[in-house]
């Protein structure tokens, strides 16, 4: 087997082969087997999002052969994370998020109650005068 054909593929010229350091031959073959990983990763992971699509969807399609209804799972709102930091990222934003909903759930009854008061208050008032 020739060599030189297989770094012309890994996408090396013809001077960084023959003219170029000796280092550079090695630099494109650790990058290729870098790129085939990264391909094999993103194959694996589509199959992973096909996967858990079908098995969102299996329910319905499942239903459809019974009387019973099902609903179909939800599909993400955003890719899973690669990286710890981009898990941490996605914790901390759902946990931000939490908080938003909870404080303006407590605003929300703050404000029901205070409404309601006020309007007790002036029942008392128009009742009594």
């Amino acid at each position: 087997m020739q060599i030189f054909p297989m770094y012309l593929a890994m996408g090396m010229t013809y001077d960084e082969f023959w003219r170029g350091p000796v280092w550079y031959a090695e630099a494109f073959r650790k990058a290729h087997e870098a790129k085939l990983r990264q391909e094999e990763w993103n194959r694996w992971r589509q199959g992973a999002y096909i996967f858990h699509a079908l098995l969102d969807a299996a329910p319905v399609m499942r239903a459809s052969f019974s009387k019973t209804k099902a609903e179909p799972g939800q599909y993400p709102d955003e890719p899973w994370p690669l990286t710890d930091k981009e898990v941490e990222e996605r914790e901390e934003r759902e946990r931000r998020e939490k908080y938003r909903t909870m404080l303006a759930r407590f605003e929300l009854d703050a404000a029901r109650e205070k409404k309601k008061q006020a309007e007790q208050k002036a029942k008392e008032e128009s009742a009594s005068g």
